[in-house]
């Protein structure tokens, strides 16, 4: 029969005439017809039971009879047994039989990026025991957990969301993986996986800001803030005339007032005049600290300002003064105007008229460093440091990001003119105008890998960025498209969480404090213009003082970013530029890295800089125990810049089970000092307190408070009163997770105090 080969059969056309896919996948199983041989242990019991029947003496009606059939009528139920074997057949190649050995995959397996906010799905092929498969579960860093089922996937939903940037290895063990038929399973099941680094759930409505008023702005001025963030300066401010005029006759902390270098660098006792720099402190009088310059900045160590001012010819002059503008020394002449300067140690300094990169010491030493190809754009940012710097395009968008020394250009998709770098100059953001609605992306400078931020308005534009020291905030305005209502917007990063957001139009000139604690910005009304200044909620207070030097805590960050390199290869140029002659990271750096963490850095008195840092490798079908290898590293100047000195690298490791330490934050404000101590487990409270512990420098336990927030993984620490200088943190084995597992070592690490 011509419809048994598969091309036409009316019982399937029937069963499937709605589901043209199925109907050809029947087909094709029914063209196959595969050859059924029947289990000889069920041949056997067929024969033994039709003798039984037989001895019984069965009547006529009987099994015997049916059995005595002429030959059509054999054939006629030899079909009937071979159609219902070759069903039998095909049910199985179809379905799954009940007794199948269990196996499970999840959508979550192998992934290097997955969300923090993401529950993590297991997907079987059959009913399972549910009581018992979630006894088996088991997650390394512990994560405490519910259970849910639907159908015959299990849903484990974590219950203070997952960790950022962490490995993960889901386990259900072999005895716990059993079937609700009985069915079990020939291995236990392992899913390994990997969080990309962002910030915990938005709240659902951020706060707002509430601004006050620092003082006037001229025309065109911009802001900065002082390098402790205890005032913000502005290159246009206005100050009362009645102010006082006489200088301070030495250079006090508290900016002189009214002491104004002029283009030649003098100091002149004359009233102050609107259009000046003038720093306008938090609490206290504005105080005029030079004249009005084009490109002004702080030295890393908060000591000097270095300032292009105007020299009548066209030109602009270099000069530097203490941070009070006090002082003042004339380094260098540009015979054109500087619009942009920085320092990239504490002597020395990087400017830009917009077409050349150059560079002048405080013993006024100058060097020409880079020239742009004729038809190129301009160069309207330099970046903390002197490394990189923003070119604007020439037409259109795309303006690009250049490495200076090297030359080398990558494009800033869609930049034109809203571009900022962090403080630190290891992060730029910036707004991608080439698409509708506007979006902004943030990313290294040292890697090119963009990541668009998330807006609380997602039709909405934004505009004037702004970061602070570490990129850890942004800063910028965001307008809707069909209202025009603007907002100023201060949210995490690198997720984009809002911290505060507020309605206000008419502003510019945003600036973030250091810390992230305050953000300033030009309010421009009818009026005239008002430097305004709010402090962000839920952004962590001021500190007194920066643990380790901005520069050497971007070359920190620049050389661990370049371990783990790209696709698990490092980047061996930037390896080698930042390493001091004998140090061989590239060499002595695992390969296959995922991802790293900078657990604690301190300044020794030498102020050399010393980190701790861990190299992760995440796990993958051939390894799938996330490894580790930790790392020492010194960092200290050479030729007025920071490089890593010293680099030790112990072998990759499995990880322990149990909790780990992944970062230690010290810092100290108002004689308090707080350690913030984050975990990648969840951590049994009681367990907390009792296993964390802070010395002196003789040993003596100090008093202090640790609090644990479930929701951050984070113990803050806390010391009232704490002695300056070097403490350390301990961390006892009889801390635990929400599993029981313990701290697998005690964990130790120093920390400056009091500065």
């Amino acid at each position: 029969m011509s419809w048994m080969g598969g091309w036409f059969d009316p019982e399937l056309e029937d069963l499937f005439q709605d589901e043209p896919e199925l109907l050809e996948t029947a087909k094709q199983v029914r063209a196959s017809r595969p050859r059924v041989e029947a289990d000889p242990r069920f041949q056997n019991r067929l024969r033994a039971q039709l003798v039984a029947d037989a001895s019984r003496g069965r009547s006529a009606r009987g099994v015997r009879r049916w059995w005595r059939v002429g030959p059509a009528g054999f054939a006629w139920s030899g079909a009937v047994v071979g159609a219902a074997l070759i069903t039998a057949t095909v049910l199985t190649f179809v379905s799954n039989k009940p007794n199948d050995q269990v196996t499970a995959f999840s959508q979550l397996t192998a992934q290097h990026s997955v969300s923090p906010n993401q529950v993590i799905t297991v997907s079987f092929n059959q009913p399972m025991n549910e009581t018992a498969v979630e006894q088996g579960v088991h997650i390394q860093p512990a994560v405490k957990v519910t259970f849910s089922w639907k159908n015959n996937d299990l849903v484990i939903s974590p219950t203070y969301h997952l960790a950022a940037n962490t490995p993960y290895t889901v386990t259900i063990a072999k005895d716990k993986l059993l079937a609700a038929s009985g069915a079990s399973a020939a291995a236990p099941i392992n899913i390994t996986f990997a969080t990309k680094p962002t910030p915990t759930p938005q709240p659902a409505s951020p706060p707002s800001l509430t601004p006050v008023v620092l003082g006037a702005n001229g025309t065109g001025g911009s802001l900065l803030y002082a390098p402790d963030g205890s005032a913000v300066v502005s290159t246009q401010g206005v100050i009362p005339a009645s102010a006082t005029t006489a200088p301070s006759p030495t250079a006090a902390p508290t900016p002189a007032a009214n002491a104004t270098p002029t283009p030649e660098g003098s100091i002149s006792g004359a009233p102050p005049v609107p259009g000046a720099l003038v720093e306008f402190p938090t609490s206290g009088s504005a105080a005029q600290i030079g004249p009005s310059p084009s490109a002004v900045a702080f030295s890393p160590n908060g000591r000097y300002l270095a300032m292009a001012v105007d020299d009548g010819n066209g030109g602009s002059r270099i000069i530097t003064s203490q941070s009070d503008g006090s002082a003042p020394d004339r380094l260098a002449d540009s015979a054109t105007p500087v619009t942009a300067l920085t320092w990239a140690s504490n002597d020395r300094i990087i400017y830009t008229d917009g077409t050349t990169v150059d560079s002048v010491d405080l013993s006024h030493t100058t060097n020409s460093l880079y020239t742009l190809p004729s038809g190129s754009g301009v160069i309207t940012a330099l970046a903390t440091g002197g490394g990189y710097a923003y070119v604007s395009p020439a037409t259109g968008t795309g303006g690009s990001l250049l490495n200076i020394s090297s030359g080398a250009e990558q494009t800033l998709q869609g930049a034109t003119t809203d571009v900022a770098f962090s403080g630190n100059g290891a992060t730029v953001a910036w707004v991608d105008e080439s698409v509708q609605p506007e979006r902004v992306f943030t990313e290294s400078v040292t890697q090119n890998t963009p990541a668009a931020l998330s807006m609380p308005d997602s039709n909405a534009s934004p505009s004037d960025v702004a970061l602070d020291m570490k990129a850890d905030e942004i800063a910028y305005v965001s307008t809707n498209a069909s209202s025009g209502i603007a907002q100023l917007v201060v949210a995490q990063l690198p997720g984009g969480t809002p911290l505060a957001v507020t309605s206000i139009s008419n502003i510019s000139e945003l600036t973030l404090a250091p810390g992230g604690d305050h953000v300033a910005f030009v309010s421009n009304t009818s009026a005239g213009a008002s430097i305004e200044q709010a402090a962000v909620p839920g952004a962590p207070k001021s500190r007194a003082g920066l643990s380790i030097p901005d520069a050497a805590n971007a070359t920190l960050q620049s050389f661990v970013q370049a371990q783990v390199g790209q696709n698990g290869q490092p980047d061996l140029g930037t390896l080698a530029a930042l390493s001091a002659a004998g140090v061989n990271a590239a060499s002595d750096t695992p390969p296959n890295l995922s991802r790293a963490y900078v657990i604690s850095t301190s300044l020794e008195p030498t102020g050399v800089v010393e980190a701790s840092i861990e190299l992760i490798v995440d796990p993958d079908a051939g390894h799938t125990t996330t490894r580790v290898a930790s790392e020492q590293v010194l960092i200290a100047q050479s030729s007025g810049s920071y490089v890593v000195t010293s680099a030790t690298i112990f072998p990759l490791r499995n990880e322990s089970a149990g909790p780990h330490v992944v970062q230690v934050t010290p810092s100290t404000a108002g004689g308090v000092t707080t350690l913030l101590v984050t975990f990648d487990s969840d951590l049994t409270q009681a367990t907390v307190s009792g296993a964390i512990t802070v010395e002196n420098q003789a040993g003596v336990i100090l008093n202090s408070t640790a609090v644990y927030d479930p929701d951050t993984r984070t113990a803050t620490v806390t010391l009232a009163n704490a002695p300056r200088g070097t403490l350390t943190l301990e961390i006892a084995t009889s801390l635990a997770d929400v599993e029981g597992q313990s701290l697998a070592n005690g964990f130790q690490t120093t920390f400056e105090a009091g500065s």
